[in-house]
């Protein structure tokens, strides 16, 4: 007798851990699923971003659109060139560049843009700081960061 009841405790025993062990599988396949299905929503979310991403780098840079924005953009990339040229002292590459600012605000002036005063200004204050640059003048520096201000108004009053 007390061997039959070893063998039945023995024998509940295993039923309840193998029960038990059957639960927590279930319980880890059901979480293993769920997480399965939120990491592919996740990439799929992350493949649609991808291929906005892709289509807009298929376009290129903004600055090399041929849009106003694109301009904006070149004009404000040939006006920090042209500060930097004047950090080093290479005043007469700096002028070269405000040049080049300022055909590139012609360009964006035959758009004809919402903004066209801001450029027109922006074209007036160009015309003021080349002589400036060209001589190496003290506040020639101060006058590219007039312009950079200004190109900058203009980049976030257009988008």
């Amino acid at each position: 007798m007390h061997k039959a009841c070893v063998s039945l405790t023995f024998y509940k025993s295993f039923v309840r851990t193998v029960g038990l062990s059957c639960i927590l599988l279930l319980i880890v396949l059901a979480t293993a699923c769920s997480k399965d299905s939120a990491n592919n929503q996740s990439s799929d979310k992350s493949s649609q971003a991808n291929s906005n991403q892709k289509d807009q780098n298929a376009q290129g840079p903004s600055y090399t659109q041929p849009n106003v924005r694109g301009d904006i953009d070149r004009i404000s990339l040939t006006i920090s060139m042209a500060r930097d040229s004047a950090k080093l002292n290479k005043w007469q590459e700096a002028a070269s560049q405000l040049r080049g600012a300022k055909s590139e605000i012609d360009t964006a002036l035959s758009r004809k843009p919402r903004l066209q005063a801001e450029f027109e200004a922006l074209k007036a204050a160009i015309d003021k700081t080349i002589p400036l640059v060209e001589n190496g003048a003290t506040e020639a520096e101060a006058k590219l960061t007039e312009l950079q201000t200004r190109i900058g108004a203009i980049k976030t009053n257009s988008y």
